[in-house]
């Protein structure tokens, strides 16, 4: 009688461990959720955006012009040379390693891969840069969009035209 009595024990508990465990890792994972909360907004909130909407900071919006820039080549993509301009432009201008820039190129590439019109992404970026970069930097960016339009061949009419644009638009002149 006293085996049944131990046993009936042990089966209780073993019973009652185990829902204690499982009741643990239930609170684990509502902590878990809770502690995922501002990540999960943040993605909510870029998971309405696309393409130019996503490009946030000044130093995005100027890969994205120079990438807009390259593709208004002869060739309408990006060849591996302007691809290689946009990359130590980012670094000798952005003061950007080669790693991280090569890592924006890619993500900017990426994002308008899609745009049809490279021409398109002037007056989007122009939004971002107008409140964010002084002449200065405007007017280095504009170096930096005729060295990548230059890397393959000469620059294109189309090209001087884009690169022209920004200038009057950031009032650079010239």
């Amino acid at each position: 009688m006293h085996i049944i009595g131990i046993i009936t024990s042990i089966c209780f508990l073993i019973f009652w461990l185990s829902r204690a465990v499982r009741g643990a890792g239930d609170i684990a994972d509502t902590a878990n959720n809770i502690a995922n909360i501002p990540r999960k907004r943040r993605f909510q909130k870029a998971a309405n955006k696309s393409g130019f909407d996503l490009v946030e900071s000044p130093i995005e919006a100027a890969t994205v012009l120079m990438i807009a820039t390259a593709r208004m080549s002869d060739e309408r993509r990006i060849t591996d040379k302007s691809e290689a301009e946009i990359i130590t432009q980012l670094c000798d201008n952005m003061q950007l390693e080669k790693d991280d820039a090569d890592g924006l190129y890619r993500q900017m590439h990426s994002l308008t891969y899609d745009v049809v019109l490279p021409e398109n992404a002037l007056f989007p970026m122009l939004k971002i840069l107008q409140s964010e970069i002084d002449r200065k930097d405007a007017e280095s960016l504009a170096q930096m969009m005729e060295a990548v339009g230059a890397s393959v061949h000469n620059i294109n009419t189309e090209q001087k035209e884009f690169i022209r644009r920004f200038r009057e638009r950031m009032n650079l002149g010239r």
